[in-house]
């Protein structure tokens, strides 16, 4: 009995994962398809006319791309935005309305310019024009989502090796995610 309540448990937590997901992905592609880029920005999802400061190679061969807004005379400032370290960013350039260029996550930012992590693979080169304008769209975090669906799998998998009516408590272990939300505890007080 004990078991088939932790496995409901996990099996509704999984559930509503994807239902959260899945609307996480729904209104960012709206965003994108109805609300103009001038009101994205104003609501801090997107950083408009950018241009490539400076490139560099990170960590594990990441190409690192620092961008900032396209000056006029003075050292200019971003606009008030929401972005964060980690937040995952599509790249486009400013010219073509749609076509992505890349995705990438961003390793710092700053009031004056964001730094981009892009992945450098054999088979994806990117080209990045000092003199082009270029934006950022702040997208769905797939991160988060993994670091939650990750323990709640190993949970599920774990449910048919544990004694039928013992009293344990299921913690998710620290080093498989970093999310207030997958704290993740179960008692079983019924115990004879």
């Amino acid at each position: 009995m004990a078991s088939a309540a932790v496995e409901s448990f996990v099996t509704k937590q999984l559930d509503l994962l994807e239902l959260e997901r899945d609307a996480e992905v729904e209104e960012r592609r709206s965003w994108q398809e109805n609300i103009s880029l001038k009101e994205l920005q104003s609501r801090g999802v997107c950083l408009l006319k950018l241009q490539v400061s400076s490139q560099r190679t990170g960590l594990y061969g990441r190409l690192l791309v620092t961008f900032e807004p396209r000056r006029c005379g003075s050292v200019a400032a971003l606009p008030s935005n929401s972005f964060t370290s980690g937040d995952i960013v599509g790249l486009y350039d400013a010219a073509n309305e749609s076509s992505q260029l890349a995705t990438g996550i961003l390793t710092r930012v700053t009031q004056k310019s964001v730094t981009v992590a892009f992945d450098e693979s054999h088979d994806f080169q990117l080209s990045l024009d000092r003199e082009n304008s270029y934006r950022l769209l702040k997208l769905a975090n797939d991160v988060t989502y993994r670091r939650l669906k990750k323990p709640a799998d190993i949970l599920q998998h774990l449910l048919g090796c544990l004694p039928e009516r013992s009293g344990f408590i299921c913690a998710v272990a620290e080093r498989t995610c970093h999310h207030p939300r997958t704290s993740w505890h179960w008692e079983n007080h019924n115990c004879g």
